[in-house]
């Protein structure tokens, strides 16, 4: 069972990372038996972790006729938006009184390198900076519940190959994302609770935002 177990999340993190990097785009379909050859295993772990990729929101189960990966519309990104902002502001009110000063050093190094990630239009870099970012004060809001739940709605947004699109200047908008990083670590600063709550929720997570995650 343990194998088996671990054939299953071979193939997850296999399709996850392929979603992620860009090789698989929204609405491409699934191979099931292109991706047992690929990994040389049987269907079975396969099929196990495709339809454990469409429960957590990465693909869509087409009955009949496989999986594809899921296309986020505006209309679902707001939808999410408005349960992530929630959950995200109230891991930053937890975690202000577990913050250390080098824990906020660490986000500051971070915010830096995204300005850095951004002029060099390093936008997919960006994004993983991001994530780690967010990452610092909600690994201190001890809360194991709050922290699965809000990982389990991230996945959401597995893809983050930022599209290119000569009328969107990503720039712009990523250079505005970050300094409301630079604001978060300044109520981090300032031990604000509740404004750090407040404004994750309400400024940095958004429903304006959420059309950037379509793109």
């Amino acid at each position: 069972m343990r194998q088996y177990l671990s054939l299953k999340n071979h193939v997850y993190n296999y399709i996850s990372e392929k979603i992620n990097e860009g090789s698989l785009h929204p609405d491409d379909k699934l191979n099931e038996v292109q991706i047992s050859e690929e990994l040389n295993v049987s269907r079975t772990p396969v099929r196990e972790a495709l339809i454990q990729l469409a429960a957590d929101g990465y693909l869509e189960n087409l009955p009949r006729r496989g999986f594809k990966v899921k296309k986020i519309d505006e209309k679902t990104a707001i939808e999410i938006y408005n349960i992530i902002g929630p959950l995200d502001g109230r891991a930053a009110y937890l975690s202000v009184d577990n913050i250390t000063d080098r824990d906020i050093e660490q986000m500051e190094f971070l915010a830096a390198s995204m300005d850095s990630a951004i002029e060099k239009s390093l936008f997919d870099k960006f994004y993983e900076i991001q994530l780690e970012f967010h990452n610092v004060y909600i690994s201190k809001c001890d809360n194991e519940q709050l922290i699965s739940l809000i990982n389990q709605v991230k996945k959401t947004f597995i893809r983050k190959k930022y599209a290119i699109d000569e009328n969107i200047n990503m720039q712009e908008i990523l250079k505005n994302t970050n300094s409301e990083h630079h604001k978060i670590i300044e109520l981090f600063k300032a031990r604000d609770k509740f404004g750090l709550q407040d404004y994750i929720r309400d400024i940095h997570w958004c429903k304006e935002n959420a059309k950037f995650d379509t793109l």
